[in-house]
């Protein structure tokens, strides 16, 4: 009884690092582009701005996650990437559109301690889970708990009004580097796992990842983040424009990581009945509808409703790709290969964020989404059909 209540403790003890990482992206995901494009930050600069981020994401990821599988360590190296991130943050506070260059560089920086954190505590997590049993999704969940409350709080904190100073938005650097600093410190007591240990890197067994399902996946993931990434990018920069307080932006989010949290926490079961790929296939149709209700200028009440689709777009695409990518990777080499997905996904929003930001720069928004809505019906007919030749 008293080994089930220590595995039970040590499991809300990753729930609650989930819900401490993803505290500090939520504000820095909902209020980051707004605060650059109020320091004077174009749509097109924004696009090359948040391209930086995937730069960094191609190899950052994978140097993190084979460090923490040669190392066969977790901790120390979530716990410097948290603290790192925390004390390199508050310089965008200095910097505007006449120092876009230093911008960019200091993005970079920042980016190569932030982005990859989370997909290491994802693996940390099922570490914790291949040894002790129980449900990732119910975990996972928590870190979308932590998504949801700084935006609450937001609606209490942030101006009741649109379109004011970057000053306005300090909140959010206390926030974003608050929580990656208490987040390091929690990491500290939580345990590290020994992994299978090997004579050598065998890095041949990573072949796996030719086979064409893997290439089928892979691509999905690149193909999400292409549009995914700029449309986060100019979301809250959209709303800024409909005229949306500052106060309110935060509430679409709310909204949609709700629906995920409900979601995920039911994942588990919904795959083991209808699969990982029927649930990618889902999520892509959700995203389509997602985007092309946005490219018709909405009302406010409109774009909350359609937050709920946040429930397959990553509520239900998340823990399939998790899955899958845990299935088809040695325990070895788990951190790499979760780390890859992370890798793929930093060269689709690469390309999807310059291209996003030169759609909204020359055609304004309604276009960027209607362009990006397109692409994703036309992924989802390609998936449907190679999925339905190359199985698991």
């Amino acid at each position: 009884m008293t080994s089930l209540q220590n595995n039970r403790s040590v499991s809300w003890n990753f729930a609650t690092l989930q819900f401490l990482s993803f505290a500090a992206l939520s504000l820095l995901g909902t209020y980051g582009t707004v605060y650059f494009k109020r320091r004077g930050i174009s749509d097109f600069q924004l696009g090359i701005l948040y391209s930086v981020p995937s730069i960094v994401s191609i190899f950052s990821p994978m140097v993190w996650g084979i460090t923490s599988d040669w190392l066969r360590k977790r901790k120390p190296v979530v716990v410097i990437m948290h603290l790192v991130s925390a004390l390199l943050f508050p310089l965008f506070w200095f910097l505007n559109s006449q120092s876009f260059l230093l911008l960019c560089i200091v993005m970079g920086l920042f980016s190569f301690f932030f982005q990859a954190s989370i997909p290491l505590i994802d693996a940390w997590t099922l570490d914790h889970l291949s040894h002790k049993g129980g449900d990732y999704g119910r975990i996972r969940s928590w870190g979308s708990v932590g998504y949801m409350t700084p935006l609450i709080i937001s609606m209490f904190v942030f101006s009741p009004s649109a379109g004011g100073r970057a000053e306005v938005l300090l909140p959010m650097f206390l926030g974003v580097s608050g929580f990656r600093i208490i987040a390091a410190a929690h990491a500290t007591f939580l345990p590290d796992y020994s992994l299978e240990k090997r004579e050598e890197m065998e890095w041949r067994v990573l072949k796996i990842y030719l086979r064409p399902f893997a290439l089928t996946f892979f691509f999905s993931v690149f193909i999400r983040s292409f549009v995914f990434s700029p449309y986060f990018a100019f979301f809250n920069v959209y709303l800024d424009q409909l005229g949306i307080t500052d106060n309110m932006k935060g509430l679409p989010w709310i909204v949609a990581v709700g629906a995920e949290v409900i979601m995920i926490a039911f994942s588990g079961r919904l795959i083991k009945r209808f699969g990982t790929v029927t649930a990618i296939i889902i999520a892509f149709i959700a995203m389509a509808i997602r985007f092309f209700v946005l490219a018709n200028t909405p009302s406010w009440g409109i774009i909350l409703a359609i937050q709920l689709l946040h429930a397959f777009t990553f509520g239900a695409y998340h823990p399939a790709a998790i899955q899958i990518i845990n299935e088809m990777t040695p325990e070895a080499f788990r951190a790499t290969g979760q780390t890859l997905v992370s890798m793929v996904g930093g060269i689709g929003g690469i390309l999807g964020n310059l291209v996003g930001g030169m759609w909204a720069a020359s055609h304004g928004y309604m276009a960027l989404y209607k362009n990006l809505g397109f692409s994703v019906i036309t992924t989802t007919i390609v998936l449907i059909v190679a999925f339905s030749i190359w199985k698991e």
